[in-house]
């Protein structure tokens, strides 16, 4: 069994962050993958990233921040970066709201590697795979990454993995669709 590790990126997904998040602390969370190990699955786009899917018995310990929207959800813009030393970009949320349970969730981990390939490794390696991204939806069906996100990895931005098999003409449409329907639940509310 490969050392798990938790990167910094992820300690943002914490209960009283705009993210999803799991309802436990980091050792559990990686007990949970060490018992889910067998069950990885490499990325289709990068083959230092794999996807740790949660047992269904355990998504009740997720929480998800990403609903669905209409013309009656109240929506607030910011602009700001993901992460320090990152640019900054519009950032569209819905006023207040709650997280919901997960129906579907999976954990997201970077090899040594691949974090070191784009200089956001630990200065010392502390671990084969590092935890950095946890993803709880609400609906049951995987969300498509943010088409910032897909941009960022593709042009090789700070902060961003650059794909080994580039994303699809399909894939950057289907994640444009659908988070012009969705966004991540903030903490602010209507006009302030």
């Amino acid at each position: 069994m490969p050392l798990i590790g938790v990167s910094d990126f992820v300690k943002r997904q914490t209960p009283d962050s705009k993210y999803d998040h799991f309802a436990g602390d980091w050792d559990e969370l990686i007990k949970l993958i060490e018992g889910q190990w067998k069950q990885r699955q490499p990325s289709s786009h990068n083959s230092g990233v794999l996807l740790v899917p949660v047992p269904e018995a355990e998504c009740h310990r997720f929480l998800g921040s990403v609903i669905a929207v209409d013309e009656n959800t109240p929506l607030t813009a910011h602009f700001a970066p993901r992460m320090a030393g990152e640019a900054g970009f519009i950032q569209v949320e819905v006023c207040g709201g709650q997280k919901v349970p997960a129906h579907r969730a999976e954990i997201i981990l970077y090899s040594h590697e691949t974090l070191a390939r784009d200089g956001d490794a630990p200065a010392t390696r502390e671990a084969d795979y590092y935890i950095v991204s946890i993803n709880a939806y609400a609906s049951g069906q995987a969300e498509p990454m943010s088409p910032m996100t897909m941009a960022r990895n593709f042009l090789g931005l700070k902060g961003g993995t650059r794909p080994e098999t580039p994303y699809t003409a399909q894939e950057f449409a289907e994640s444009i669709i659908y988070w012009s329907q969705h966004a991540r639940i903030g903490h602010s509310s209507p006009g302030g």
